[in-house]
């Protein structure tokens, strides 16, 4: 595609995070504070979690997040490893007894995501875009798929992506790489915006309908990607 047309859709797609995190950022502010308190009240210290993640193949930044697990989380006790890790994707199911109750609910909500829009105005990672992946996530994801676990890094990373509205839980590990990979091209070489808004607005769907019938299949969130390509 033409490389000045690729420009300005980045350049627009820049522009659209910056207005939607300084929006989000202003709208949400309050029960920001507001989930602080209740969390200090509730749940106790500490009320944040701070994690390495890897956001491309030489980059990396520390994501803050609303902690939604008991302290001890990381115990090997859990054996949250050994139970939900596929080559190299974590995905803790909701029903976890990990998951604190309060936790629960902010998972549930998507509000545990919420503080990443400071990244995002710091241009850290973007509104939409390939989740970033902690630092041992990735390594699992070279040994298993060598040739192509880069491609997935080759778009910025962000808030809300392809695989979270094709239901994560319901992809393979190849599944997954292969949409994110596909993402990246669009971003590389296609209509960004386009995808964007397909992931944007599926995302919305998703959150209001809290309904797992709402999520794309993998075969149509290919589709739509595929045809972001297109000239």
């Amino acid at each position: 595609m033409n490389s000045k047309r690729q420009i300005f859709y980045r350049i627009i797609k820049k522009v659209e995070d910056i207005v939607f995190s300084l929006s989000t950022l202003i709208i949400f502010l309050p029960i920001i504070i507001l989930i602080i308190i209740l969390s200090f009240l509730i749940q106790g210290r500490p009320i944040f979690y701070v994690s390495q993640r890897i956001v491309g193949p030489q980059k990396k930044i520390h994501i803050i997040k609303f902690r939604t697990m008991v302290r001890d989380a990381l115990n090997p006790k859990w054996k949250l490893e050994e139970k939900y890790m596929k080559d190299g994707y974590l995905d803790v199911p909701i029903s976890s007894e990990v998951y604190t109750p309060f936790g629960r609910f902010l998972e549930k909500t998507q509000l545990v995501e919420i503080l990443q829009v400071f990244h995002v105005l710091l241009n850290r990672m973007s509104f939409v875009g390939n989740r970033p992946l902690p630092e041992n996530n990735v390594a699992l994801l070279k040994k298993k798929f060598p040739d192509i676990w880069q491609e997935r890094f080759k778009s910025p990373a962000g808030m809300t992506g392809i695989t979270q509205v094709a239901g994560k839980f319901n992809l393979t590990s190849k599944q997954r790489l292969e949409l994110e990979s596909l993402y990246s091209k669009v971003y590389q070489e296609g209509n960004i915006l386009k995808a964007d808004a397909y992931i944007f607005f599926s995302t919305i769907i998703l959150l209001l309908l809290k309904d797992v019938s709402a999520y794309r299949s993998y075969d149509s969130a290919k589709n739509v990607l595929t045809a972001c390509l297109r000239k």
